[in-house]
C-alpha cells in the first residue's frame, strides 16, 4: 500500500493525446520530448495521429508537436504535485498543427508554448492555462488581421 509518494519510485504522469492537422487526425506526427530543456526522446504519433507519454513526476518537460509541412507547436508541461498527493488523473491533450505557409503565426510568438500545462488545485487535475492561451490566441489572431 503506498500512501506517501516518496514510498514509491517510477510514478509518472500519464499524457495521452491526438495531433491534427486542420481538423484531420494526422498521419506522420512527432512529438520531441525535453525533459529540463534537454532532448530525451522522439516518440510518433500512430497512423490515427494519437500519442501516449509518461513525464517523470516533479520535472519541466517541453514537447514539440512536428510534421511535415507544417508549423511546429510547442506545449509546456510542469509535472509538480503537491507532495502529499498520491492519486491524479492523466492529462489529455489535442494538437492542431496549422500548414507551413499559413500566416496565422508571428514568427516572434512562434518560439513560444502554445499551451502552458500545470496541476490545478481547485480542480484536482491537469490543465493548461486558459489566460496564457487566450494571450497567444489574440497576439497570433491580431497577426492573422494584419496580414491580410
Amino acid at each position: 500500500l503506498v500512501d506517501k509518494r516518496e514510498q514509491a519510485s517510477g510514478w509518472y504522469v500519464p499524457v495521452t493525446g491526438l495531433v491534427t492537422v486542420d481538423g484531420e487526425k494526422a498521419d506522420g506526427a512527432s512529438l520531441i520530448l525535453y525533459k529540463e530543456n534537454k532532448e530525451v526522446a522522439t516518440v510518433q504519433a500512430n497512423s490515427k495521429g494519437k500519442f501516449t507519454l509518461e513525464l517523470d513526476l516533479d520535472a519541466d518537460y517541453s514537447i514539440r508537436v512536428k510534421q511535415p509541412g507544417y508549423q511546429s507547436k510547442l506545449i509546456y508541461v510542469d509535472t509538480h504535485l503537491p507532495k502529499d498527493l498520491v492519486k491524479y488523473p492523466s492529462y489529455e491533450c489535442k494538437v492542431d498543427l496549422l500548414p507551413a505557409s499559413s500566416q496565422e503565426m508571428d514568427p516572434f510568438y512562434s518560439d513560444f508554448p502554445s499551451a502552458i500545462v500545470r496541476y490545478d488545485q481547485e480542480t484536482k487535475g491537469f490543465f493548461h492555462s486558459a489566460a496564457y492561451l487566450a494571450h497567444i490566441k489574440t497576439k497570433l489572431s491580431s497577426y492573422a488581421s494584419a496580414a491580410h
